[in-house]
């Protein structure tokens, strides 16, 4: 990009879509799978295979070299192809910020995965409220413009801190064109023109980590609190008063003493079996026979 009046514009247009497209990508790869985990894990936990704490640590480690893969190859396609801030440094610092950011979408996806019943509730209230932070992002509304109801919203908005990290990154001590005394001379101005001014890389960073924690802790606590019941098997008392009934083995020799003393009735093979005489006949009339 150049030092034109107009790049500014460009600038701020392309950081704001690179914080919305990463927080983006790693909120919907989340929230289309973690529900779908979590019935398998509410099974494994029922039967008592591992406790919530140790799965948690164990999935935010595993997920560190996937949830870095993306947006380091984003920004190693679009610091360069932009023509950002032509330092190693200032390249570092851009794929560190989405990088955190990339984290704390991620925590985000898991509190909406755990909040809702099902893959597609998630789909539905995930982008919903990234659009809230996408609103309050710092670039469509100022902060200082903001309602002193909606006050705390851009505080806790993953977009502003990820955009502002990375407006300070790539403003600070750029020079511009200008031809008029009101034009925009320096970065530094830039910044103050969003309220940016006097921020650090530092700051935003730290808060993009306050964020991922607090997204944390609250999926450990919906977890917790929403964990399958079961209603526990309770035992029938036995009345010792009844007499039991026990069971005994019969050995060969008491079995056949008892075929012994049953009397069975035989008859001998050669002697025929008769039957009574049936009158087929019997005491029918002949009709006429008077």
């Amino acid at each position: 990009m150049g030092k034109s009046q107009t790049s500014i514009q460009d600038r701020m247009g392309l950081l704001q879509v690179a914080a919305i497209n990463t927080a983006m990508a790693a909120l919907t790869k989340t929230v289309g799978v973690f529900p779908k985990e979590r019935a398998i894990v509410d099974r494994e936990r029922a039967k008592g295979s591992y406790s919530l704490g140790p799965y948690l640590f164990s999935k935010l480690l595993a997920e560190i070299p996937i949830g870095a893969a993306f947006p380091l190859m984003f920004g190693a396609v679009l610091y360069p192809m932009a023509r950002l801030h032509p330092t190693l440094t200032r390249f570092g610092k851009f794929c560190g910020i989405v990088t955190v950011e990339s984290f704390a979408a991620s925590a985000m996806g898991l509190t909406v995965g755990a909040m809702v019943p099902t893959t597609e509730a998630a789909m539905a209230v995930g982008p919903s409220l990234m659009t809230v932070f996408i609103v309050f992002g710092g670039y469509y509304v100022n902060p200082e413009n903001t309602p002193i109801i909606f006050r705390w919203i851009p505080s806790v908005s993953l977009i502003r801190w990820a955009f502002q990290g990375l407006c300070i990154n790539e403003f600070s001590g750029l020079q511009f064109d200008h031809q008029h005394s009101f034009d925009v001379q320096t970065g530094e101005q830039a910044l103050e023109r969003i309220s940016f001014g006097g921020s650090r890389i530092r700051d935003t960073v730290v808060a993009q980590s306050r964020i991922l924690l607090f997204w944390y802790c609250t999926t450990y606590l919906l977890l917790e609190r929403n964990k399958p019941r079961y209603q526990q098997l309770e035992t029938t008392p036995l009345d010792h008063d009844e007499p039991h009934l026990k069971l005994e083995e019969f050995n060969s020799k008491q079995v056949h003493q008892a075929l012994e003393a049953t009397p069975v009735s035989q008859v001998a093979s050669d002697q025929p079996l008769e039957s009574p005489e049936v009158d087929l006949v019997g005491s029918f009339v002949l009709e006429g026979a008077k």
